[in-house]
């Protein structure tokens, strides 16, 4: 009898790790198919995008790395009328049209007008051929190509350059594309959206509490100097688009700053 009541609490016991486990596994995919924000809109896995203002949008796409794990990389969409630009593809072809689609379906009156690569890594340019496909042009800094080429990596090269500020209208506004000196890499630029107080500072510019990165191609002496240019050229910007985290103000640059000082 003793060893009856032994085996029924096993199965019991086993039935209830069972139930455990089952609703362990429920709770992980439920929590990995939840957004990390409430304001944040799911594109496709491993694409989405937060509204940050009536004319911005935060584009936020994944990176498998072999050095950092899984990275999700940041881009901008600004709207004016019927113009459109973005800062940096998403990682892939893939998840590229799958941006330009979402945008077409829910701006449907909206050209885009061009795609600006920040530096020349993965995570700026991973998906421009998509973009080249459907006839929209690139910019980029003159650095860029000839960085590329002395990789031998052109197959995702943008298509037109500039040396220090490239002006792009957007309707009836413009924004501006600097080039502020070296940082992450030796090409990084940040393009400013006066209209709407924003920038996007790509790698270059950390999000806070984050740790310095990828530091393969950078220049960490001239790092703080080259945030400091930015904080002149515009001195009235209120948010901050990092190249990874969250968006902020003028509190990610004095913290990039003090970070690599």
């Amino acid at each position: 009898m003793t060893e009856v009541v032994h085996g029924i609490l096993q199965k019991t016991s086993c039935m209830k790790n069972l139930s455990t486990l089952f609703f362990l596994v429920i709770v992980n995919i439920c929590w990995a198919q939840t957004p990390a924000r409430k304001d944040e809109i799911v594109i496709a896995e491993g694409l989405s995008v937060i509204k940050l203002t009536d004319n911005i949008y935060q584009h936020i796409s994944d990176l498998q790395t072999i050095d950092f794990g899984k990275v999700k990389c940041n881009g901008l969409i600004y709207i004016n009328g019927d113009d459109a630009i973005i800062c940096d593809t998403p990682t892939n072809d893939k998840l590229s049209s799958d941006l330009i689609t979402w945008l077409k379906t829910n701006h449907p009156q909206v050209k885009i007008k061009a795609v600006i690569i920040n530096h020349f890594h993965a995570d700026c340019l991973g998906g421009l051929k998509t973009f080249h496909e459907t006839g929209i042009p690139s910019y980029s800094h003159e650095r860029t190509k000839a960085l590329l080429e002395s990789k031998g990596e052109t197959s995702n090269m943008p298509q037109n350059f500039f040396s220090t500020s490239l002006e792009i209208s957007v309707g009836n506004k413009k924004i501006i594309n600097y080039y502020p000196g070296e940082a992450h890499t030796r090409d990084n630029i940040f393009t400013w959206i006066p209209a709407e107080k924003t920038i996007f500072g790509g790698c270059m510019v950390k999000s806070m509490d984050a740790g310095k990165g990828n530091l393969a191609d950078a220049n960490v002496e001239a790092w703080p100097g080259t945030i400091g240019k930015i904080k002149s050229i515009c001195p009235s910007a209120r948010i901050v688009i990092p190249g990874h985290g969250d968006a902020g103000g003028q509190e990610l640059l004095d913290y990039t700053i003090a970070l690599f000082k």
